[in-house]
């Protein structure tokens, strides 16, 4: 019996009206086959952890997603369909290169860590937090992160890292390097986008107005023949909901297929079956 057989014959409740929300729900119900395989494979090490949880991370995101086109909640997962591209985008580019997937995997680690201490320590120095959490607590999670970046694996990709900082600073750049620049040619987000084909760099600037606030006016509606005009309600079924599901559903399975091909190979040929069967 293959791993994804009761998968394929499960299927959500009004699966004949919304099919394209049903293969988006198979998808990551195998995604979690996968991570709950790929979890526990022993002698796992650092930069396995980082992969690992990343995909986690995209299978959250897409039940996120799933949960959102169910209650036809269209603006959410419209911005929810964006964050799952980019960190789609962000595996893709870590599984680019074997000789660089480690140094990669833990550079977002790295890059992460450099974020929780700038926030730690504003929020020490601003006292807005103080409610919330206390100087030891900021100052334990600082001292936490710090201490990381002193030992290897992070060690050495923390100073590469650093020297990144010290050219944008002579550049008048204050900002921190992007984790994808370390080990890659990309200094932003859409052009590391655009080095890998079949994706929507496309559409996801689309979906970045939606993010961002910009579309607020499409929600009022024109009656064609009175001309009066009124607002759409909060929730209601869009044009571009199968759009949403089709592409929820592709970067699950792009990302499930580099899981399988790294961690989960014995599984190789039944996710393929079901990667035709569940289209």
């Amino acid at each position: 019996m293959s791993l994804f057989d009761e998968i394929l014959n499960t299927n959500i409740e009004d699966w004949t009206e919304y099919p394209n929300l049903n293969t988006l729900s198979k998808a990551i119900l195998a995604g979690q086959q996968i991570l709950e395989l790929s979890a526990s494979k022993e002698n796992l090490k650092h930069h396995d952890v980082i992969i690992i949880s990343m995909y986690r991370k995209v299978l959250e995101q897409a039940d996120g997603l799933f949960i959102l086109l169910d209650h036809d909640s269209n603006s959410a997962a419209t911005s929810t369909i964006r964050t799952l591209y980019e960190t789609s985008i962000g595996m893709q580019f870590i599984f680019e290169k074997e000789n660089l997937l480690a140094n990669r995997a833990n550079s977002y680690y790295v890059s992460y860590m450099h974020e929780q201490i700038t926030w730690a320590k504003k929020a020490i120095k601003t006292g807005e937090l103080s409610t919330l959490y206390s100087f030891e607590e900021l100052q334990k999670k600082i001292t936490k992160f710090e201490s990381s970046l002193a030992e290897e694996p992070l060690k050495s990709i923390h100073n590469v890292w650093l020297k990144e900082k010290v050219k944008l600073e002579k550049q008048n750049k204050h900002f921190p390097p992007k984790w994808y620049s370390l080990y890659g040619s990309a200094i932003s987000f859409t052009q590391l986008a655009s080095k890998f084909k079949g994706t929507h760099p496309f559409l996801y600037s689309g979906y970045s107005l939606e993010s961002h606030g910009y579309t607020a006016l499409q929600n009022v509606v024109t009656d064609e023949e009175t001309k009066k005009q009124y607002l759409a309600p909060l929730r209601y079924r869009h044009s571009g909901y199968d759009t949403l599901c089709y592409l929820g559903r592709s970067i699950v399975n792009l990302c499930s297929s580099l899981m399988v091909n790294r961690y989960c190979t014995e599984i190789r040929l039944e996710f393929e079956e079901f990667f035709e069967t569940n289209r």
